[in-house]
């Protein structure tokens, strides 16, 4: 009785293991880092506004969002959310 009891709870645990870890490697593809990396590239943007992304990058749905968006998009919608902070 105690073996399948133990066998059960072990899955369990392993299965929430693993969603956590399925949830956690999506946070590297939008980090602020990657985001500070790519708002780099963009030459249509000058330093200040750079500088004010970094607050827009703070929020994790922003941060999905901008990595996510076409380049043309990109631009506009930052420049939008810098006007907003």
């Amino acid at each position: 009785m105690m073996e399948k009891y133990l066998e059960v709870k072990t899955k369990q645990v392993e299965g929430e293991v693993a969603e956590k870890s399925r949830a956690g490697s999506g946070a590297d593809e939008y980090s602020i880092k990657q985001c500070i990396s790519v708002i780099s590239t963009m030459v249509e943007l000058t330093g200040e506004e750079k500088a004010e992304a970094f607050d827009v990058f703070k929020d994790a749905q922003n941060r999905e969002i901008f990595m996510n968006a076409d380049s043309p998009t990109r631009l506009i919608w930052i420049r939008k959310k810098c006007m907003q902070t």
